[in-house]
């Protein structure tokens, strides 16, 4: 690098949610972190694959970062184990039914029907039990 030239540093927030794409085209998943290799000085995208799953994508297989991530070659993704969910049966409910104070009765004034707890009709406001 030539002293005219001047280094661009980007800060991490502008890599992470990124859209990585493989070579091929395909959505690989998106970018979640920057990792760093402390030994090497060397850098990987910490990606979150569309299975759930973190794979590291070493910076020298980078092609081109600007809206999306655009990687040099394929990537072949982790398989993740398909979990199998058992959905537990689901007995009936029957809602019992009564006569009793619950039931609807009808108003001695207005003759509207009205829930059989009600004191009072709620049409006319007459009292419907003592």
């Amino acid at each position: 690098m030539s002293k005219t030239e001047k280094k661009t540093y980007l800060p991490t927030q502008k890599f992470v949610g990124k859209q990585v794409i493989d070579v091929k085209g395909s959505m690989i998943g998106s970018v979640k972190d920057l990792a760093v290799s402390v030994g090497e000085v060397d850098l990987a995208l910490v990606v979150i694959t569309k299975a759930g799953a973190d794979i590291q994508i070493p910076w020298s297989d980078i092609q081109s970062i600007e809206d999306v991530v655009l990687l040099k070659k394929t990537v072949d993704l982790p398989k993740v184990p398909e979990t199998t969910v058992e959905v537990p049966t689901v007995t009936p409910m029957t809602i019992p039914t009564s006569s009793g104070p619950s039931a609807n009765i009808q108003c001695p004034s207005c003759k509207a029907t009205i829930p059989g707890h009600a004191k009072f009709c709620p049409k006319c406001g007459s009292r419907t039990r003592s």
